[in-house]
This record gives C-alpha cells, sequence and structure tokens, in this order.
C-alpha cells in the first residue's frame, strides 16, 4: 500500500503544478465497463467474460500536438465465473435407448475490486475527430477479493496477493464538444504479470470500453492555432476509421492431420502521409484475432498429436489477440487514384491466446459405455510467443463520397515470418507423436473503412 500511496501523491503534486504548465495539461473522467479475462487457466471448463464497473479519472501532459503521457487513478471491479462441463453416462448399451445421467461439477467465481494507476505513452493524431493510442505499465492494489471455487489445494489457504503490476494497450477516439471540453470513447486490453493465488498460475485480465469527459481549457489558444499546426493540416494527411473479417490459418512445416481455418474479427484505425505523385505512407494500430481450429483425432486440444494412448475428437478453435502496427507503402496502380497496390511489414504484440471448443472421448467394454464431452477454454499465454511479425500484400480501393471523404475497400494478404509456437521450455521430440510442426500465421483480411481527412479541422 506504501507504494500506492506514493503514486498517488505524485499524481495529485502534478496536478497541483498545472498552473507552471497549464498549457499542456488535460484532466478528464471516465466511466464503463469491463469484461474479465483470465490469464494462464490450469483447469478444464470454460472462464466466461463477466461485465464488471470501472470509473477514474486521468491527467494528460502533452509534448506537442501530438505525443504525451497520461497517468491517472481508477476503480474497477472484475469477475470471473467458472464453468465446469457436463457429460453423458450410459451404464450399459442395453440401456442406451434410456436418457443419459448427466455428471456435473459445481461452478466457481473469483470477483476482485481495484485501484489502478497508469502509466501510458500517448500518440494522436489531431483532427476534428482525433485519435489516440497508449501504452503502457499499470499499478493495482487489490481493495477486497471473494472466492468461490471447487477447485483448490487442501490445506493451503488462498489468499490473493494485494498488489499487481502489469501492460496496458488502448486505442479511442475523441470529438470536441466545446472549447475547452472533448469526449471520447477507448478500448482498452489489460494483462497482469504477477500471479494473484500462491498456488494457481492465475493472472489477471480484462478488456475495458469506457466513455470520458476531458477539459482542456488550460491550452493557450496560441499554442492550439499555432502555424505549424495549420501547416500540417494542409498536407492532406488523413484517418482511415476501419473494421473488417479475418480469414486466418496455419502454415505448417508438414501436414498432418486436419487443420481448418477461422474466421476472426479486427479493427482499428490508419494515418495516411502522402509524398507525391498520389503514393502514401500508412501507419496505425489495430486489434486482431488470429488463428486456425482442429477437426480431426488428437491428445492435444491445440494441436494434433496422434498419441495412441489417450485419442480425443477435437473440435476446436485457437484464437490469438494481436495488437498491430503496419508500415506499408502504397501506390496507384496506373493513372487511377483510386486503385492503390499496398505492402510492407507489420509488427503484433500479442494480448492473448486460448483453445476454445469441444472435444469427445469414449469407453466401451461388454458391460459398459462412456462417451464424455469436454468444453475446452484453456489457456495458451505460456505457448504462443509474446509477438509476432511478417509482412502484408494488398489492394485497396477508395471511393469518394463527400468533399475528401472516402468509403475504403481492401483486400490484403498477411504472411508471418515466426513459428507462433514457443517451444524453449520443451525437450525435443519430447512427445514421439509429436510431429514437431513449425506453424505460422497466414490470414486474408477484408476491411471497410471510411477516411478523415485532417484538412477538414475547424480552426
Amino acid at each position: 500500500m506504501k507504494l500506492l500511496y506514493f503514486l498517488t501523491c505524485v499524481v495529485l503534486v502534478i496536478f497541483s503544478n498545472s498552473v507552471t504548465y497549464s498549457q499542456r495539461i488535460s484532466i478528464g473522467i471516465y466511466d464503463g465497463v469491463n469484461y474479465s479475462d483470465i490469464h494462464r487457466q490450469d483447469i478444464g471448463g470454460k472462464w466466461s467474460p463477466k461485465p464488471g464497473p470501472v470509473v477514474g479519472f486521468n491527467f494528460g501532459y502533452s509534448f506537442n500536438k501530438s505525443i504525451g503521457v497520461e497517468t491517472g487513478i481508477g476503480f474497477s471491479s472484475v469477475y470471473y465465473e467458472h464453468k465446469t462441463y457436463s457429460y453423458p453416462y450410459y451404464p450399459s448399451p442395453l440401456y442406451s435407448s434410456m436418457l443419459p445421467v448427466y455428471l456435473q461439477s459445481s461452478n466457481g467465481t473469483m470477483n476482485f475490486s481495484f485501484v489502478r494507476i497508469p502509466f501510458l505513452f500517448k500518440v494522436s493524431v489531431p483532427s476534428t475527430l482525433s485519435f489516440n493510442m497508449r501504452a503502457g505499465i499499470f499499478y493495482s492494489s487489490s481493495q477486497n477479493y471473494s472466492l468461490n471455487t471447487p477447485y483448490y489445494y487442501p490445506g493451503f489457504p488462498e489468499n490473493p496477493k494485494k498488489s499487481d503490476f502489469g501492460y496496458m494497450f488502448s486505442s479511442g477516439i475523441s470529438y470536441p464538444l466545446s472549447d475547452k471540453y472533448k469526449a471520447s470513447f477507448d478500448v482498452s486490453y489489460l494483462t497482469g504479470r504477477n500471479k494473484f493465488l500462491e498456488n494457481y498460475n492465475y493472472r489477471h485480465g480484462s478488456s475495458e470500453f469506457t466513455l470520458g469527459v476531458t477539459y482542456t481549457g488550460f491550452h493557450k489558444d496560441a499554442e492550439i492555432n499555432s502555424k505549424d499546426e495549420l501547416d500540417f493540416s494542409n498536407n492532406k494527411v488523413s484517418v482511415i476509421v476501419r473494421g473488417g473479417i479475418n480469414y486466418s490459418w496455419n502454415k505448417a512445416s508438414a501436414e498432418v492431420g486436419k487443420y481448418y481455418g477461422y474466421t476472426g474479427l479486427m479493427a482499428g484505425f490508419s494515418v495516411n502521409f502522402p509524398f507525391g505523385q498520389g503514393a502514401y505512407f500508412q501507419t496505425g494500430f489495430s486489434f486482431d484475432r488470429k488463428g486456425y481450429s482442429i477437426k480431426d483425432s488428437s491428445s492435444s486440444f491445440y494441436r494434433l498429436i496422434l498419441d495412441k494412448n489417450q485419442i480425443y475428437y477435437v473440435d476446436t478453435r485457437i484464437q490469438i489477440d494481436y495488437a498491430i502496427i503496419p508500415a506499408l507503402l502504397n501506390f496507384p496502380l496506373g493513372n487511377s487514384q483510386h486503385l492503390f497496390f499496398s505492402t510492407g511489414p507489420w509488427l503484433g504484440f500479442k494480448l492473448n491466446s486460448r483453445t476454445v471448443g469441444t472435444a469427445y472421448n469414449e469407453y466401451h467394454s461388454e458391460t459398459s459405455y462412456l462417451l464424455r464431452e469436454t468444453i475446452v477454454y484453456d489457456d495458451l499465454e505460456r505457448l504462443i510467443k509474446g509477438y509476432d511479425l511478417g509482412w502484408i500484400f494488398g489492394i485497396h480501393l477508395s471511393i469518394p463520397v463527400i468533399r475528401n471523404h472516402n468509403i475504403e475497400m481492401a483486400l490484403q494478404y498477411s504472411s508471418s515470418f515466426r513459428d507462433v509456437f514457443d517451444t524453449s521450455g520443451f525437450v525435443k521430440n519430447q512427445n514421439p507423436y509429436d510431429p514437431v510442426l513449425s506453424i505460422r500465421n497466414r490470414t486474408i483480411s477484408l476491411v471497410l473503412g471510411y477516411k478523415i481527412p485532417l484538412a477538414d479541422r475547424k480552426e
């Protein structure tokens, strides 16, 4: 708690000196909802996302119109609910026409309330509708908790750790309500790094959706309407709000069994910087879900391993969430100013990874028959590498709508350079039935966007 009090005092000292740096300071409040996303699950069944409240206030300091830092104090409650699986049991083939008996364990819950202090680096794209990206770390202190789970180690009392730190990624938009106030909407992802129960590998995690109001009245008009910003606007830099569908599959070094593709969503924004003759450089930020699926016999739920000692029929999906930052060059095709070819590298930071779906196995003898259905919702954080990188090729069409506002349509192919699995902690060929595949992400994306030129900003 001493560290929490110290960090709180630092924030208050910064705020109390806002007169000295008034032209660079902003303060705001926010409110919203989080959805729990526990990390490093060690048991079967499913941890269901549960909504919880989020509220807080923040302090921002801008070095210039595009770069700054942000901190503040937030309060949140995170609710975890574990749903165990049930399976039918038929005592004998002679009675298989009867209704099965379902065996089921009780569900469990864990609830936590936190005080949180983030330290974030912020990049903004200035326009009437501003786009913001934040990334950094946070420190949190648990204020109260409740545990009600059937999975425990007898004789080991569970006393959750009070403090945690982790990483936070956020992307959002803000719009001026007046000369001194802005409204904002942000989507954030938080992942804790410390185990909060001694006898488990659980880490805290959640996604947040918040609405806020920021006071910018400390700014001086001379700074807001500076000539540098007017020149920046006249460069016709534009922003694209975009969303779409990813169809991903694995590119394996060997073909064993039946791997299939997976369809996930993506959302984010891009910033275009023109450099002459219709060409431009594009970067930005997006949340992407990639992965693949399995429908075959296997002793593993996340890759095909034909271990004959224990075989399941697996119907699962491997989901990997990334924060993607691209660096693309876009060139017009021929004399067209609306059709472009784009190519360049991308870097993705893993936010989460899991296996979801169902698995079946059966046992039968002369007197009995057992069919078990397992609900799979397993964390893969330790098995998936923390980042990925690759190359993008794409074609996109820009359709004018009103003045310089365009509808954007793009078809992209993304190829990864790295094996997504982290096998550094495993002995090579530890399982003789494991083909030791090298699996790489491959993705085709269909993207729809709306382009907003920064030149439309009101000065």
